[in-house]
């Protein structure tokens, strides 16, 4: 059995005790009381992976999330099967983005307003 992360959206774990809580919090995993765990573009994505399967016993898959519109990325992408998405930017696109030759501009204003906050 596995444990399905979305890179950018909120998870639970179960109480995992207090090294390995010190651990993702040094890997720089966000964690809020009434949402749970994060993984984000500051955290240090292998080394959570690492510490999230040993403290769960569980494979962790991990999915990015389509950088203009938001729903799974990585569900059809023809490069699904060697990604590693520990170590690939967060911002991808999806199945229905990635193929429009216009999808650059797009990207770009979805980046420009992100900067902006």
């Amino acid at each position: 059995m596995g444990r399905r992360i979305v890179v950018g959206g909120w998870f639970d774990l179960p109480r995992l005790g207090r090294d390995t809580f010190a651990a993702l919090m040094k890997q720089e995993v966000v964690y809020d009381r009434s949402l749970g765990f994060k993984l984000d573009s500051g955290t240090d994505i292998q080394s959570a992976v690492k510490t999230i399967r040993a403290a769960t016993g569980e494979e962790v898959e991990l999915v990015l999330r389509c950088f203009i519109c938001g729903k799974p990325a990585c569900e059809g992408c023809p490069y699904s099967q060697a990604c590693d998405r520990t170590s690939v930017s967060t911002l991808c696109l999806c199945s229905d983005h990635a193929p429009e030759r216009s999808v650059f501009e797009e990207y770009s204003r979805t980046f420009d307003l992100s900067l902006k906050g």
